[in-house]
């Protein structure tokens, strides 16, 4: 009897129809999960760079499945798990039809399908998707394919079934794991969503300068004591007291330093003073911490002080920006030069580092700190309320640029 096999081109053709119908849903998917973002220029080719009839079927109720799985991500999951059978499991002969019969069947539900999207987006929807129709045309192709396939012959009993059941058996166990992993790729992508979703709200809290003043204005002020010695940059009558808990090895700590002096002094002068506060990093001035950060930083506070005892004020804040200039040279104790190049005794700085003269005065201001909850350096603390975002020029206009007047710590 004559054996009919299945034409030689139609395997080659299942596993590239299958291919490009993976490839669409994939697409279509990624166009669903982006919030109707074309990021693929073939798809801008076909559908335009707003999506066209594209976005309002994918926009549509009849795109999700239960769950809020994108049909397009099951769409893709159909057509690939066909080709993967395909390519890996391949026809079947009369004997293992049984193997042929599965995909068979599963492309006849998917057919059925595709006729009522079809229908659902040319009456309900009233838009044309033309990769999503185009799908459609390569899975009715698929299943003339597929049928065409079909192992009709009725001679050769005595062969062995094509494929084995342990083929057929792979093919089933690749299949489920196919659906597993595009189960845990949809939840990344979505955590990946949501977190992007999270982060653009959060965002426009973040950039909301008026918001960031509400709220620094609704912090209860904390109670800190401004020395009449205090070292002090700007006007002592100025309306508003930034208190500076700061550490001069601290690489934020001189950042801060550097803004202050470009962009907060010279923009508002008169409106602000700046107090500072030693919070050193290291147990032996600081005995709140539990281990040592900065090695230095004790006697560079000293060397600060010394400074101030010697010439007052103005003295320290030389001294103040020397240390955070030569930051990276502080572990070598260059307190003596550094007073030098401020216009001081170098040897009456140095001794008084020595012999850590300002201990008790530093101390008094870490005890401060851990009083008003200081956590980090630099730690701000404008009018008695701390300043998290402090590097954004707009969120100080904000606070500090207004005609109202806030004196604290007098």
């Amino acid at each position: 009897m004559r054996r009919e096999t299945a034409p030689g081109w139609a395997l080659p053709l299942l596993i590239l129809l299958a291919t490009a119908g993976a490839w669409i849903g994939s697409m279509l998917t990624s166009y669903h999960l982006s919030a109707g973002k074309a990021p693929w220029k073939v798809f801008q080719a076909v559908c335009g760079t707003d999506g066209g009839g594209c976005s309002e079927v994918l926009a549509s109720p009849w795109a999700v499945l239960p769950g809020g799985i994108p049909l397009a991500l099951a769409g893709a999951l159909y057509f690939g798990g066909l080709a993967l059978w395909y390519l890996v499991v391949g026809l079947a002969n009369r004997r293992g039809r049984f193997w042929h019969a599965l995909p068979l069947a599963v492309q006849v539900a998917g057919a059925m399908a595709s006729i009522v999207l079809l229908t659902v987006m040319l009456t309900r929807i009233g838009a044309l998707c033309w990769w999503c129709t185009l799908s459609h045309l390569i899975n009715f192709a698929l299943l003339f394919v597929a049928w065409k396939a079909w192992p009709r012959d009725d001679g050769y009993s005595n062969e062995p079934a094509v494929p084995s059941v342990r083929l057929g058996l792979a093919g089933v166990l690749l299949m489920a794991a196919l659906v597993l992993l595009a189960g845990q790729w949809l939840l990344v992508k979505r955590s990946g969503v949501m977190a992007e979703e999270a982060n653009r709200y959060a965002r426009t809290f973040f950039e909301d300068v008026d918001l960031q003043r509400y709220l620094h204005e609704r912090q209860t002020a904390r109670d800190l004591a401004v020395r009449p010695d205090d070292p002090i940059r700007g006007e002592a009558a100025a309306p508003h007291t930034l208190v500076v808990f700061s550490d001069f090895q601290c690489p934020g700590c001189r950042a801060f330093a550097e803004f202050s002096e470009r962009e907060l002094m010279p923009r508002f002068p008169g409106r602000l003073r700046i107090v500072y506060k030693h919070f050193p990093l290291q147990p032996e001035c600081n005995p709140g911490l539990a281990k040592t950060v900065h090695p230095r930083a004790c006697e560079a506070a000293f060397a600060a002080e010394a400074a101030r005892e010697l010439g007052g004020s103005p003295a320290f804040w030389k001294m103040h920006d020397l240390l955070f200039a030569r930051q990276a040279t502080l572990e070598t104790g260059p307190w003596a030069d550094l007073a030098r190049q401020a216009g001081l005794d170098g040897a009456a700085v140095a001794d008084r580092v020595s012999r850590r003269v300002a201990l008790d005065r530093v101390l008094a201001d870490t005890a401060l700190g851990r009083d008003v909850r200081v956590d980090h350096t630099p730690f701000l603390l404008l009018d008695g309320r701390p300043v998290d975002d402090w590097s954004r020029i707009e969120v100080w206009q904000a606070l500090v640029g207004g005609t109202e007047v806030r004196r604290f710590g007098q």
